[in-house]
């Protein structure tokens, strides 16, 4: 399976974000990718690492808007500017949108900060938005070579992640939806047809949900806690509107969730909703905070669950984006996000 990955997401590297009303240690680390890369690495030639190639800013403009981008480009500058914390950009006042004018007024220096992130965690350091295009690039390159190399799978490990970001919000770690751009990128330069995103990751992708709500291609479809974060997304009944109604799939699942639960809950929906949609292309939001030993998600599943849940995907037979996204246990992150991608080939008897 093709790797991409680059370097330049250590950039991106807060010292902490604010949780349960404290400043706290930024769980979504460097050494995430360190302990990845070591386990694949370990495999020897199963996984091949390449470099991604630079696709310019307008696959980005394709998901995220002009003024968001504007705004997190320069938002760590003008934040040390005006005195603010060099740990990075916190949002001191919160815009609550339909009270901001409408969602016309961004509040100036001061108030951007909480204008286009709606938590406390979409933290921008000085190497954020350079680290965040890098990831897009990633996963842009990661889309290529499965394409255009006819491969049945390729793994783009992003960082930082990106299904939390909407069209012009970040948060939740997230500031560019690296998964949303790869589809958008798939399904007008590629010309694959149809595709289906299918989230596993503990948290609802809220910002993947949002951009394309209204939209027929893709399918998106969650598995994630609830109630949990992002607290006010992921419900079944939040299933699209106009031309993307029934094309928005949530399937919440109850706190403390286990290995049979969840492994049914994704056999069902694959063998119902997914099948029947019949996507060309399968891409895959790839966390594992669904771990027993999380610290942020609160599932109980085991790594041996892992490699069923890539038997699973691998079910559908479709050419597969793995991207990464959450998984925070760093002793356990590089074993969980190998066991998805060797039991997806073995599935395919690679």
């Amino acid at each position: 399976m093709k790797v991409v990955y680059s370097p330049v997401h250590a950039r991106h590297n807060p010292p902490v974000s604010f949780s349960l009303g404290r400043f706290v240690p930024f769980k979504e680390s460097p050494q995430r990718v360190d302990q990845i890369l070591a386990s694949l690495a370990s495999f020897g030639s199963e996984f091949e690492l390449a470099d991604p190639v630079d696709h310019g800013m307008e696959p980005i403009k394709r998901v995220h808007t002009k003024d968001y981008i504007a705004y997190f480009q320069n938002a760590y500058e003008k934040w040390v500017k005006r005195g603010g914390n060099p740990d990075g950009v916190f949002p001191e006042y919160l815009a609550v949108r339909q009270f901001a004018n409408g969602g016309k007024k961004s509040g100036g220096d001061l108030g951007e900060p909480g204008f286009y992130c709606f938590d406390l965690e979409g933290v921008i350091a000085e190497g954020t938005f350079v680290a965040a295009v890098a990831a897009v690039n990633v996963v842009l390159t990661a889309a290529d070579l499965m394409v255009d190399l006819h491969q049945t799978s390729a793994f783009a490990l992003c960082r930082p992640p990106g299904h939390h970001a909407q069209e012009d919000l970040c948060g939740g770690y997230c500031f560019f939806n690296n998964a949303s751009i790869a589809t958008r990128y798939l399904i007008e330069q590629k010309k694959v047809g149809k595709v289906c995103i299918l989230d596993i990751d503990y948290h609802h992708g809220n910002g993947t949900q949002s951009i394309f709500y209204k939209e027929s291609n893709p399918l998106y479809v969650s598995l994630h806690g609830s109630p949990d974060y992002p607290m006010y997304w992921g419900d079944v009944d939040e299933d699209g509107e106009g031309e993307g109604k029934g094309f928005n799939v949530n399937v919440p699942l109850p706190l403390g969730t286990r290995d049979p639960e969840y492994i049914h809950a994704l056999k069902t929906v694959v063998e119902t909703r997914i099948s029947e949609y019949d996507p060309d292309v399968i891409v895959v939001s790839l966390g594992v905070d669904t771990f027993i030993e999380d610290t942020v998600g609160n599932f109980l599943l085991t790594s041996d669950c892992y490699t069923e849940i890539g038997n699973v995907i691998a079910s559908l037979g479709k050419q597969t984006l793995f991207v990464m996204e959450g998984g925070y246990d760093i002793p356990a992150i590089g074993t969980n996000v190998t066991n998805v991608l060797r039991g997806f080939d073995h599935r395919f008897g690679k």
